[in-house]
């Protein structure tokens, strides 16, 4: 409604229904575009945004704008390449070689941020806090750990629903990744959405993120 008394025309009808949340994209004469996200939760940003250094200043004011709206904000990797085309501050935290554990960078990077996860392909996964690191096992045999960004979006909807313990959290984001790379495209279907979920069901919570690495709990994002 205040789009339309700005006089703001819209080239399409809202959608009402869907399995997931709504975006406005302003578009300029230009073509310049801006995404208009309200009251977001967490501000996800994808590594390969990371190519090009004017992006990169974006990005950081964007994460200002995010952590000043009190939202979190979480950071895919996408590839190595991704943090080596630029001499980028994070480089230091990708000195491990190839030869060197999982588990190890796990460790490592859960000292710089407040929860990091580690896909391992048919190794399977670690999700690290405070400098220790629990193993998520594959979620079946032969398929390893699956699509990355839906691995993450179980991570993040673990989050999102208050989900204390590191092992249940791992383990959803396996499970979703496992249905995601077992099927054709890359979004779940509505039923398999809702068996996921209420097979978890048990697990979400529903207060902030809590506890501590010690009880292999999350702490306090």
């Amino acid at each position: 409604a205040k789009l339309h008394r700005a006089n703001v025309n819209f080239l399409s009808e809202p959608i009402e229904d869907g399995t997931t949340g709504a975006v406005i994209v302003l578009t300029i004469p230009d073509a310049q575009r801006t995404m208009l996200a309200y009251q977001t939760n967490i501000f996800v940003i994808k590594g390969y945004l990371f190519e090009l250094l004017d992006t990169i200043r974006t990005i950081i004011k964007a994460c200002e704008e995010a952590r000043r709206g009190g939202a979190l904000v979480a950071v895919t990797a996408s590839d190595g390449n991704c943090w080596q085309l630029r001499g980028f501050s994070v480089r230091a935290l990708w000195h491990f070689s190839s030869k060197e554990s999982s588990v190890s960078a796990t460790r490592y990077l859960s000292h710089f941020v407040p929860l990091v996860s580690v896909t391992d392909g048919h190794r399977g996964s670690y999700l690290g806090v405070k400098g220790e690191a629990v193993y998520i096992p594959p979620p079946c045999v032969p398929v390893d750990t699956g699509a990355g960004d839906a691995f993450a979006s179980g991570i993040l909807y673990g989050i999102l629903r208050s989900v204390s313990e590191l092992k249940v959290m791992g383990t959803l984001a396996a499970r979703i990744a496992a249905t995601d790379i077992g099927q054709q495209g890359t979004r779940l279907s509505v039923q398999d959405a809702v068996d996921i979920a209420e097979s978890f069901a048990f697990n979400f919570g529903s207060s902030s993120v809590r506890s501590d690495v010690g009880s292999g709990h999350i702490p306090s994002l």
